[in-house]
């Protein structure tokens, strides 16, 4: 079953965009990857736990922080409560000030998705944006074109979510 990757915000929802695309997703089969905590990765993954009778899962994938005891421990908030399967990684979140090349668990968002969907976000997003593109991942982003202005050269951005499905169409053909 093809793994769709939401990518955006972790503090605004995006419902008009997040809310649909998650239900769509669950309704037509797929799983759902994000990064389990707030904002878009909230709103996709509660859209798409409400739909009835779903065949797929909710995945998240979680950042961490040094715990004495543990070796690692889910960061506050983590995993929101729309998600079926939570993965701890020893990886942390991309925090603002990070450099391009740190490692974050944004490279087991994107290399674990077999499609990547980026709503607007900040710093994190972006970078799920460019390793999607270095790793050569199906990406498409959908949102306010402005929201989009630091994109690598020839990212696709959809205005319209009936763009974004047909894209999930043809990248999982092949899948399923």
């Amino acid at each position: 079953m093809p793994i769709i990757g939401v990518m955006g915000s972790g503090s605004s929802e995006w419902p008009d965009l997040a809310e649909p695309l998650g239900a769509w997703i669950a309704f037509h089969g797929f799983d759902l990857l994000t990064g389990a905590g707030r904002g878009v990765m909230l709103s996709t993954a509660r859209a798409f736990a409400s739909v009835p009778e779903r065949t797929g899962r909710s995945i998240g994938i979680m950042p961490s922080k040094a715990h004495p005891l543990f070796g690692f421990a889910p960061i506050a908030g983590y995993p929101n409560p729309f998600v079926d399967l939570p993965v701890l990684t020893p990886l942390p979140r991309k925090e603002t000030d990070d450099l391009e090349s740190a490692l974050s668990r944004n490279y087991v968002n994107v290399l674990t998705s077999d499609v990547v969907i980026a709503l607007p976000g900040g710093k994190g997003t972006l970078d799920e944006i460019r390793l999607a593109t270095r790793f050569a991942k199906p990406l498409i982003c959908i949102g306010p074109i402005d929201a989009f202005e630091s994109v690598p050269d020839g990212t696709r951005i959809a205005s319209e979510l009936d763009e974004v499905f047909a894209f999930i169409r043809c990248n999982t053909a092949a899948n399923q």
